[in-house]
């Protein structure tokens, strides 16, 4: 991959995570309360961009590896709004966990673990 442009891929696919992790948590306050819809379409806002941002950084970097899951990623936000918009939980849920699980792989790739060679003695 580009390194140039690994910094800000890390950037929006954290901030992506952290958008649909909130995502989950006003789903919560949408069933406990009558005030957590406002909220929960707020935070879908803040999904829709940082998708499109994680899809134009992913551009950027003319890695297919990252354009294909991002593309993928902005498809299943744009799914998961319209079974939200048309109350159909059964699949609103599920594809919300998903595109969370799918995230955080991105994430697992972006980040890869730091492991010390064993010294021979």
């Amino acid at each position: 991959m580009n390194t140039a442009y690994l910094g800000a891929r890390r950037i929006v696919t954290l901030i992506l995570a952290a958008a649909l992790l909130i995502q989950g948590i006003t789903a919560g306050l949408l069933l406990a309360s009558p005030g957590g819809r406002g909220i929960h379409r707020a935070t879908a806002i803040l999904v829709v961009l940082a998708a499109i941002a994680s899809l134009v950084v992913a551009i950027m970097t003319k890695d297919r590896k990252q354009i294909i899951p991002a593309v993928m990623i902005l498809l299943l936000v744009f799914l998961q709004m319209y079974f939200g918009f048309a109350h159909f939980k059964a699949l609103h849920v599920p594809i919300g966990m998903i595109m969370f699980g799918g995230v955080v792989h991105t994430l697992g790739i972006l980040y890869p673990s730091r492991r010390d060679t064993p010294v021979a003695a």
